[in-house]
């Protein structure tokens, strides 16, 4: 796969915080999804592998995209492998976005930076559906400031006109999307929702 569609790591330090108040969701060594684990990148994400990791609990992890599409562009994926994309989301995984979207408002600045127009941007959260997704463990990008050119075009919004909340024929689907299609017994594709 091309370095500009890749989420996979490149070498860099950061900075871990342990949040103690998390649950510790470990998996059972039953699941499907250990078997998928011993093969995806995202499931052994640590700053030792080459992962800019900026904060780290027992169930969420976020890190700097090796190849940011904005001013700040970071990944925010579970710990342990609950799903491979945002199609395999279902109404019991809201709580699972719901906490993914509140760690991004954590760490996403909220003072203004140097820049007017950076700071005048909105921050964007959302998922790649399948087969525009380049890792297979659930991962929500989530963005601050301005684009690069590339990435005007690789995480679009589009919105259905039918539904309020929904989707459009995007091939990327924003974390309110998700939220909003879930919530209504409804499941994340290519597809208007």
């Amino acid at each position: 796969m091309p370095k500009f569609f890749s989420c996979s790591p490149t070498k860099s330090n950061s900075t871990t915080i342990e949040d103690s108040d998390s649950l510790l969701l470990r998996s059972n060594g039953n699941n499907i999804n250990d078997k998928l684990s011993k093969q995806c990148i995202f499931c052994d994400v640590s700053k030792d592998k080459g992962f800019n990791v900026i904060y780290e609990d027992n169930r969420l992890i976020a890190f700097h995209d090796r190849t940011p599409r904005a001013d700040i562009h970071l990944l925010i994926i579970p710990r342990n492998h609950t799903v491979s994309s945002v199609e395999q989301l279902r109404k019991e995984h809201i709580p699972l976005i719901q906490s993914m979207r509140l760690l991004a408002n954590d760490l996403i600045p909220t003072k203004p930076t140097t820049s007017p127009t950076t700071s005048s941007i909105p921050t964007k959260m959302g998922f790649h559906i399948p087969p525009f997704s380049s890792v297979p463990h659930l991962h929500l990008h989530v963005f601050s400031g301005k684009h690069t050119f590339i990435g005007k075009f690789k995480y679009p919004i589009s919105t259905s006109t039918s539904k309020p909340g929904g989707k459009g024929t995007s091939w990327f689907v924003t974390v309110d999307q998700v939220e909003n299609i879930l919530q209504s017994g409804g499941t994340i594709g290519l597809g208007r929702a």
